[in-house]
């Protein structure tokens, strides 16, 4: 370039100094300049050919054009790069010092750096920040002005790209196949009443539900019409079914024609699984005679295996007394059966009192099956589960199952609602690709009497307890055939989150505080939230079940992420939100 010319200076406009400033003399307003003396004019047009040069107004003194970026969120102590991206148009290389500095953690990191001639350098430096908040880095290159980025440090961020379940099943809960029955219209269900009943189920949108098949309806048309109709009832609501044989001695052929008739005749296209015994693994069979089940049952089915695949398992930790015995169980359907078998499931009960039992059911099953041999490997699914409370109060024997400890009973509680919100969060991260509850609404599987259903009865007016609430919230937000994937978090909190990535993105991530999981009246404590992964500056749906104590779900408000996808929220203890990036009409 050249130097030393000011204004006053008269200056030659020969075709060499314009070659070197990358201008002619038609292209200044297309006007030809004579090659003779000028003053001012030419000092313009060496100030203009400088812009047109460098294309950045820091670097034009230097020739350096710099670039800096940064992840947009991470998480606190967890190293990221700042990435610089350079340009030297100088014909010489340049050293300079680089440093990063925060203004709340001082410097970052520091490095000398050589930019090679005429060419272009990325530099990677690592660094780590640990103020949970926006913090404005400030990034110093020797001979040009300072360049600045911001991120945030976030406790929770949800990582799309890192799949956990390719494609989601969804959550449901378990049709009673006798609520059309004489045994349940001995207790209140009637052909009128039962249709509010069936209109609740159907606004709940179940996604993954089970269905029981009794062999005491092949002498029973009561029972056999009462089950064919809830399969029908199933499809009208949307859900996925899986049907199990209950129990006793598998009667292939006349199973084989109830199934087909169900998918040839009855149009039931959303039977997607079978499933033969209930808990084997806490009955006398043997593992020999389960396995011989499945495979005199599939020649008779092959006309419908395309669209309904085996499910094995629904297995417990071990039998009612003697030492548990679902690893055996496991291993052996990993060796003998997984040419036929499609998934496994498993059946998880507890004590509201006992929430450990969540972790340590979900995480040991997790376990085990990941370190059977590859081949036996198979996705997972919940087909029970639920909380139990005190099987007796002031000195009486109570219903199944049970009362919280004021003598209400535990399937009306926001503790049970809660409890099973923090098993399907958890499910969701351990990799479980959907869970059905034990179960959904009043009605009577056999003499005894349980109660674990979502939607009481109907002397009632089938009312809906709190766990129905959640269940449609998931149900609303959550759907079917997503992917649910990584939320990387803090260690060492008692917060827990889960994420959901939608087929044209949307995103879902549901949470809770566990340290809620006894609270059911409710608590002023509130537990903050700071997650990352949102599309920036957009606005999120946040929906939050039981913010008031009051078992029901709010109104979805709009929350905005910030420039770096990040949302805050403070929810009560006893609450659980949903953020979602789905539109509600």
């Amino acid at each position: 370039m050249l130097v030393g010319v000011s204004p006053e200076d008269p200056v030659e406009l020969t075709p060499e100094i314009c070659q070197e400033l990358q201008l002619t003399t038609s292209i200044l307003y297309g006007i030809a300049l004579p090659s003779k003396t000028v003053r001012r004019g030419v000092f313009l047009a060496f100030a203009l050919a400088a812009a047109l040069w460098t294309g950045d107004a820091g670097a034009a003194t230097s020739g350096l054009a710099l670039k800096v970026t940064a992840s947009k969120s991470v998480l606190p102590g967890h190293p990221f790069y700042v990435l610089l991206r350079a340009s030297n148009r100088d014909d010489t290389a340049r050293p300079a010092n680089v440093v990063v500095t925060s203004p709340t953690e001082g410097e970052l990191a520091r490095r000398q750096i050589r930019f090679r001639a005429r060419a272009r350098t990325v530099v990677k430096l690592p660094v780590t920040l640990n103020t949970v908040g926006r913090n404005p880095l400030r990034v110093a290159v020797t001979g040009i002005r300072p360049r600045g980025v911001t991120v945030d440090v976030v406790e929770f961020k949800a990582r799309t790209s890192a799949v956990i379940v390719p494609q989601f099943a969804g959550y449901g809960g378990q049709f009673n196949h006798h609520v059309y029955s004489a045994l349940s219209k001995s207790v209140g269900v009637s052909d009128e009443n039962v249709a509010e009943m069936e209109k609740k189920m159907r606004a709940l949108h179940p996604q993954f539900s089970r269905i029981f098949f009794t062999p005491q309806a092949f002498n029973d048309p009561d029972k056999m019409q009462s089950f064919v109709r809830t399969v029908q009832f199933a499809q009208s609501t949307g859900t996925d079914i899986n049907i199990t044989w209950q129990g006793g001695t598998l009667l292939p052929q006349k199973f084989a024609d109830v199934l087909i008739d169900l998918v040839r005749n009855r149009g039931i296209t959303h039977l997607r699984w079978l499933t033969l015994q209930n808990e084997p693994n806490r009955t006398r069979i043997t593992m020999e005679t389960y396995e011989k089940q499945y495979r005199d049952l599939d020649p008779l089915i092959q006309s419908i295996r395309g669209q309904v695949r085996y499910m094995g398992g629904d297995l417990v930790r071990g039998p009612d007394v003697g030492l548990p015995n679902q690893d055996v169980w496991f291993q052996y359907l990993a060796a003998h059966m997984s040419d036929l078998l499609d998934a496994y499931s498993i059946h998880v009960f507890w004590d509201y009192t006992d929430t450990q039992k969540i972790v340590d059911r979900l995480t040991e099953v997790r376990a085990l099956v990941d370190s059977l041999p590859e081949a036996g490997r198979k996705p997972v699914y919940v087909a029970e589960y639920g909380v139990r409370g005190l099987r007796r109060f002031n000195g009486v024997l109570q219903v199944d199952p049970g009362v919280w400890q004021d003598g209400t009973p535990i399937t009306q509680t926001n503790i049970s609602a809660f409890q099973h919100a923090w098993f399907d969060v958890l499910a969701a991260n351990l990799g479980y690709m959907g869970t059905s509850k034990w179960d959904s609404y009043y009605g009577k599987y056999d003499s005894g009497t349980q109660a674990y259903y979502f939607i009481g009865a109907p002397q009632n007016g089938w009312p809906l307890y709190p766990m129905y609430n959640f269940m449609q919230l998931l149900t609303a937000t959550v759907k079917r055939g997503w992917q649910v994937v990584a939320v990387d978090s803090v260690p060492a909190t008692s917060r827990i989150l889960a994420a959901y990535v939608g087929k044209r993105k949307q995103l879902t991530v549901v949470g809770l505080d566990t340290a809620g999981a006894q609270l059911n009246t409710g608590t002023t404590t509130v537990s903050p939230y700071t997650i990352g992964g949102f599309p920036p500056s957009e606005n999120v749906n946040v929906l939050v079940w039981n913010a008031n104590a009051d078992g029901l779900v709010v109104p979805p408000q709009a929350v905005k992420a910030d420039a770096n996808g990040v949302v805050t929220l403070d929810i009560a203890q006893h609450a659980v939100f949903v953020l979602t990036t789905l539109r509600f009409g």
